[in-house]
């Protein structure tokens, strides 16, 4: 069975994404990524499922027998660029290894501000590997992406997860 991006709600998983934005700090990238990453499964319907929580170097196994990665970046299209931004494809936090094996076969790239996401292979994602000190970054040719998303308009949360949070936390510490 082949993947239809059709059937993605991108609204609903952007919509994710624009909550998650008044988080502002590093230490809140996990959450943040968690959240998006099981908001995109939630909305395939059916045809990932997330096991980014259980294993390593993939977040979904899709219905088509397939691993799939997802990166999220603001501002990940370039406007005078062939190529995005960079993405951050292995972090060794610490001392590098190289570039790692393939874990994943496609990789959604999501550019939170534009609204867009960006299917690469694997081949596209190590074409422009770069081994840095304590990770490998990548950046991806848009011309040889698939585009499943462009320019979405998310569903608005009611929510404001800064108050979510704290309440959260008010109720564990």
């Amino acid at each position: 069975m082949m993947i239809n991006w059709d059937r993605f709600n991108w609204p609903e998983i952007f919509g994710t994404i624009v909550a998650l934005k008044d988080l502002k700090g590093g230490q809140y990238n996990f959450m943040k990524s968690d959240a998006q990453e099981r908001s995109a499964a939630k909305w395939s319907d059916g045809q990932l499922t997330y096991v980014g929580d259980t294993a390593i170097g993939k977040d979904y196994d899709g219905v088509d027998g397939l691993r799939y990665e997802s990166k999220a970046v603001e501002g990940l299209i370039l406007k005078t660029k062939p190529h995005t931004k960079d993405i951050i494809l292995k972090n060794f936090a610490g001392q590098c290894l190289g570039i790692p094996e393939q874990t994943f076969d496609y990789m959604l790239a999501y550019d939170t501000h534009k609204k867009t996401v960006l299917l690469a292979p694997w081949d596209v994602c190590i074409k422009m590997a770069k081994v840095n000190d304590a990770n490998v970054t990548t950046r991806l040719l848009v011309g040889q992406c698939d585009v499943l998303a462009y320019d979405v308009t998310p569903v608005k949360k009611e929510i404001n997860i800064n108050e979510l949070y704290d309440e959260f936390l008010g109720k564990i510490i």
